[in-house]
């Protein structure tokens, strides 16, 4: 877990799990609603980008709701393309999925 203070606060914060053969999958990348909209989840994936690539990744991955547009294309802005959906019973929502090369 990787976490973007601010003033000695927490403003966000996300998470990496290594995959086998090279890639890694980015989760629970969020920042605070007051925190929103000031450039801390770009500084946030810039982080993830560059602490994956100096793990050895290759590619990352990512799980988004898939009916939140404007969050797909926020990622589709810093190079993810979307690879497809699944829907499970439990969840509420579809989940989309995304990755991009490192």
């Amino acid at each position: 877990m990787y976490a973007y203070t601010e003033g000695g606060s927490i403003a966000g914060y996300f998470s990496l799990l290594l995959l086998e053969g090279g890639g890694c999958e980015l989760n629970n990348l969020c920042v605070l609603p007051e925190q929103r909209h000031r450039g801390v989840g770009s500084k946030l994936l810039g982080c993830a980008f560059e602490t994956a690539r100096g793990l050895g990744c290759s590619k990352m991955e990512i799980g988004i709701v898939e009916e939140n547009a404007v969050l797909r294309r926020w990622y589709e802005g810093f190079g993810f393309v979307h690879t497809g959906v699944k829907k499970f019973e439990f969840f509420p929502f579809t989940c989309g999925y995304m990755e991009r090369e490192l």
